[in-house]
């Protein structure tokens, strides 16, 4: 089972934790504002269905960001591990770029670093034609597809931010349509009792789903951040302690 699978099936398993909080609040709580919130959130069910679902979505966008973050981080660790030489005014000669190079090959075996595949792509293009400019170019490119790899793994993420708003609009829709289905007995206490609970459900449907959106949307425009600063202090670190310093005779 792929990581994916397995954060969508932890989603469900926490939505449906946090949604039947709120339908035992919503039951045995009589305190009209707790009541209110509980059933703002899912706790009158079937109609808190729309609200379940809303939250299996948040939380599996959660989780993608959580992992994604997770790699970041393992990437980060590269940057402190010395991989190139880092003193001041320190000069590589282009044997020593070899010697970086099945540095780099070896370290590949043990753990697996997009620094370190860049260096190596790096070092094997400057002892193809000894070419500093070749070099800079393939480190540019690198960084590149990198970055494209990384928005393709994040577009579970986007889709997840878009649909969550369409899920409340969906509730929404639907609360309105059985409202309207009863208006023609509206005069009965009990049919205007369930007409106004259908309008309850339309508007609060579309209130957790645009408030979880919102709280998403702001950790997927971090995560976003998050990785662009990774590419570009991967590509500057490249530039700085390997291009800027190979010297050709």
């Amino acid at each position: 089972m792929g990581k994916r699978s397995k954060n969508l099936i932890l989603s469900i398993i926490l939505a449906a934790v946090f949604v039947a909080l709120f339908v035992v609040g919503y039951s045995f709580i009589d305190q009209p504002l707790i009541k209110r919130v509980c059933q703002i959130f899912g706790g009158l069910m079937p109609q808190g269905i729309i609200q379940f679902i809303t939250f299996v979505f948040f939380f599996w966008g959660i989780l993608e960001i959580n992992e994604r973050s997770s790699k970041i981080g393992y990437e980060r660790q590269s940057l402190g591990m010395s991989l190139l030489p880092e003193k001041e005014h320190w000069v590589i000669s282009p044997d020593e770029v070899n010697e970086i190079k099945l540095k780099m090959i070896d370290l590949g075996k043990e753990n697996k670093f997009l620094l370190s595949d860049m260096i190596r792509k790096a070092c094997t293009k400057f002892r193809a034609n000894n070419s500093i400019s070749d070099v800079l170019e393939i480190v540019s490119r690198q960084s590149g597809i990198n970055q494209n790899k990384a928005e393709g793994r994040q577009s579970i993420v986007r889709y997840l931010a878009w649909a969550l708003p369409s899920v409340g609009f969906i509730g929404t829709i639907l609360g309105i349509a059985q409202a309207l289905g009863l208006a023609d007995r509206a005069s009965d206490p009990e049919v205007l009792g369930q007409i106004t609970s259908n309008m309850y459900v339309a508007f609060d449907t579309t209130l957790v789903a645009l408030i979880l959106s919102i709280i998403l949307m702001w950790f997927f425009y971090k995560l976003q951040e998050n990785e662009d600063e990774l590419h570009s202090d991967l590509e500057e670190y490249l530039i700085e302690n390997l291009i800027n310093r190979i010297h050709i005779e």
